[in-house]
């Protein structure tokens, strides 16, 4: 597969709990104005906050769905109150706390 060049690469998986991030959170965001400048201007500043995860453009409800770490509930309400809230081009957010994963065994 890798002569083939079907795998990107390799990653490393934390344990986002023993590191003192005990929540995660997960973030359906519709922004209030739509256009390639928005766009873009919303991934730059949403990849820039460190306790963003992963940011990913979908079709849906939603443009985007933030994985969003944080040490407790206080601390994930500082980073939506002060860093996502005030993004460019944030409209609604909607957001749903990880309770619990489960990962699927397999090579994908």
């Amino acid at each position: 597969m890798q002569e083939a060049g079907a795998i990107k690469g390799r990653r490393l998986v934390l344990d986002h709990e023993r590191l003192g991030f005990g929540v995660t959170v997960f973030l359906g965001v519709k922004l209030a104005t739509k256009g390639r400048v928005s766009l873009e201007d919303f991934e730059r500043a949403v990849t820039a906050i460190p306790e963003v995860q992963t940011v990913e453009h979908i079709l849906g409800l939603y443009d985007y769905r933030l994985r969003v770490v944080a040490r407790d509930i206080s601390d994930f309400e500082r980073v939506l109150r002060r860093r996502i809230m005030t993004l460019p081009g944030v409209g609604d957010v909607e957001a749903n706390v990880l309770l619990s994963e489960e990962r699927r065994p397999g090579p994908l």
